[in-house]
């Protein structure tokens, strides 16, 4: 993998990242599944996180032939879908349950992202990952969460990730997987724009210890009419995408 950015990247451009100290267009993924991965590194003694998009995911409007992964700055997930707010979703986003937002991390709001660490064998590490939301660069005045819905997808079962109130979380902004495991969650925005999340995954390595390593994911909120703009951002920079 090449050097990994180590921050957040600030309120981002449509269609834009600023890697290793040079500008390049990101690709837009609006639809399919995909997931925030992470893979390990045992010559750096890190983990690598990345995109891993499904076959079938749709990334700068053209359905992938196969798996892709793609850098963390490589790549945006677009959503310009909306909900109500599931009941119970109030103390983690910050506003009353039956606001509309957005929405993304399942099928009914695509993108479908999940989490994965399937590249980790589990008879590497000691016990579990932990995924934690160490930073945030977000628009004024916004806020998001990351949550559980019960199978109607009305009412929060668990939340992991808030920017309102991180101790309505499971654990303070973290969760836990099973190396070799994969999750899903869904996301709640308050606000059209870019949101940046710095995540961490720390685990035990059998052989080297404790690992930690941090990088920063982007999902870009846009409302319906301009998503179509966007994404021809993304489709005019389909000679500049840089893929795993």
């Amino acid at each position: 993998m090449k050097p990994k950015t180590l921050f957040a990247v600030g309120i981002l451009g449509a269609g834009s990242l600023l890697t290793s100290g040079q500008a390049h267009a990101a690709s837009i993924y609006t639809s399919g599944h995909g997931d925030i991965g992470a893979g390990y590194d045992g010559t750096a003694k890190e983990f690598e996180p990345h995109w891993h998009m499904g076959g079938g995911a749709v990334v700068d409007g053209t359905p992938l032939a196969a798996d892709t992964e793609f850098e963390p700055g490589d790549l945006i997930a677009l959503t310009t879908a909306t909900r109500l707010s599931p009941n119970g979703l109030s103390a983690g986003i910050g506003v009353a349950d039956g606001t509309q937002i957005y929405a993304t991390g399942s099928a009914a709001y695509p993108p479908n992202i999940g989490f994965g660490v399937e590249e980790l064998d589990p008879l590497d590490w000691t016990g579990d990952i932990t995924v934690t939301l160490s930073g945030w660069s977000i628009p004024s005045g916004a806020a998001f969460a990351m949550y559980d819905t019960n199978i109607a997808g009305t009412t929060v079962v668990d939340m992991a990730f808030s920017s309102v109130n991180p101790a309505s979380t499971f654990a303070s902004n973290s969760f836990t997987m099973i190396p070799g495991d994969h999750t899903h969650f869904e996301w709640g925005f308050t606000q059209p724009g870019t949101y940046t999340v710095n995540l961490t995954w720390t685990g035990t390595h059998v052989a080297d210890g404790a690992i930690s390593t941090t990088e920063s994911f982007s999902i870009q909120v846009v409302p319906e009419p301009s998503g179509v703009a966007l994404l021809g951002i993304g489709l005019g920079a389909l000679a500049l995408r840089r893929r795993r």
